[in-house]
């Protein structure tokens, strides 16, 4: 604790989760996992050296993104889904709509379909949670 910053800095608290940096983090995290998987929607995968799905050449890039990108995208879908602030559900949001379009310029075989599907539901379920929130907090209040 020095120079009065403050210790909960780089935790996710209420404090934290209000920060408008949340909404660009959100979507561009969502478009690293559409893009990751979108390369293993278009490319399939092949059997690997230890007989796992590997990503098919030259999607490889799209795969080691998919890998990567699977974590943070757990955390600030499950943050949007669960705060009631409005930056990490206006990034789902955002994201999602964004992301679901650009899945649907791709192609429209059933995968395509679902990884929009999937996309739209989380950009409409995020704002309408965070509202619901928000007015059961609002009640709650005397």
């Amino acid at each position: 604790m020095g120079r009065g910053r403050s210790d909960s800095r780089w935790t996710l608290d209420e404090k934290n989760w209000s920060r408008p940096w949340w909404t660009p983090l959100t979507a561009l995290v969502l478009a690293a996992v559409t893009w990751g998987l979108l390369g293993l929607v278009e490319g399939g995968c092949r059997t690997g050296p230890r007989g796992g799905c590997v990503a098919a050449e030259g999607y490889r890039l799209n795969g080691w993104v998919l890998f990567l990108a699977a974590m943070p995208a757990y955390l600030v879908v499950a943050t949007g889904l669960v705060a009631d602030r409005w930056p990490p559900a206006l990034g789902l949001t955002l994201g999602g709509t964004g992301c679901a379009a650009y899945v649907l310029t791709q192609g429209r075989t059933p995968a395509h379909l679902g990884i929009a599907g999937v996309l739209l539901v989380l950009a409409a379920l995020a704002p309408a949670l965070t509202w619901w929130r928000k007015r059961q907090a609002a009640s709650l209040t005397p």
